[in-house]
């Protein structure tokens, strides 16, 4: 397949989990159009915004957080991808090799992320699947999805202890809100580059398959 990103660019109409507005400013501080020598932005935005990455430090103060992985962590060429909705995941699990490193999961609900539904009724994803996950693939380091959050507004007890059981319980790292729109067949590379800030317990990212 032709590279493509399976990351959303953020602007002023990027959704926020809980439908929170006003937290993201990209303002012009400085325009050529205006007289200024260079054009250059202000930005300025939450840490967990868009296509993102969750560490273990978002729900431990003992948890690894963003600087604690080296260049290599990164670079994914056993990938799981699995197109089906969340209630059909664990029926599916058997197709995909036991060596997967990043697991992706297109539920089709990407289709929603300019309605509010996308991040007031998102479905449900249950805590169990990560110890169902790293059982069955251990070396899984990153499971990511086209929905805004782990935690549904639906179930945010749920949405706790799925954060904690995949960060925490299997270390496993959570990638958000994922552009999936392109993607059909398994990619042969996935590369997850996440913003580089020191101490972060989650950062926006790109990525790209191949």
């Amino acid at each position: 397949m032709q590279p493509v990103y399976l990351s959303h660019f953020i602007d002023s109409a990027t959704p926020i989990y809980g439908g929170a507005s006003g937290e993201i400013n990209i303002e012009q501080i400085r325009s050529i159009d205006k007289g200024d020598t260079s054009n250059n932005l202000l930005l300025k935005f939450p840490a967990h915004i868009g296509t993102h990455i969750d560490f273990p430090y978002h729900f431990s103060n003992d948890g690894k957080k963003c600087n604690d992985y080296p260049p290599s962590f990164w670079i994914f060429d056993k990938i799981g991808f699995l197109n089906c909705t969340i209630d059909l995941v664990e029926a599916n699990l058997d197709v995909l090799p036991s060596d997967i490193e990043i697991l992706i999961l297109k539920t089709g609900y990407g289709a929603y992320r300019n309605d509010e539904i996308y991040w007031s009724s998102q479905p449900v994803i249950p805590s169990r699947f990560a110890t169902i996950f790293k059982n069955k693939f251990s070396k899984l380091r990153i499971f990511g999805f086209d929905l805004i959050s782990l935690t549904s507004k639906l179930d945010r007890e749920e949405g706790k202890l799925a954060h904690i059981n995949f960060l925490i319980n299997n270390d496993i790292l959570v990638l958000e809100d994922m552009n999936l729109e392109n993607v059909n067949k398994i990619p042969k590379t996935v590369i997850v580059s996440p913003l580089q800030i020191n101490a972060a317990d989650g950062v926006p990212c790109n990525v790209i398959a191949f």
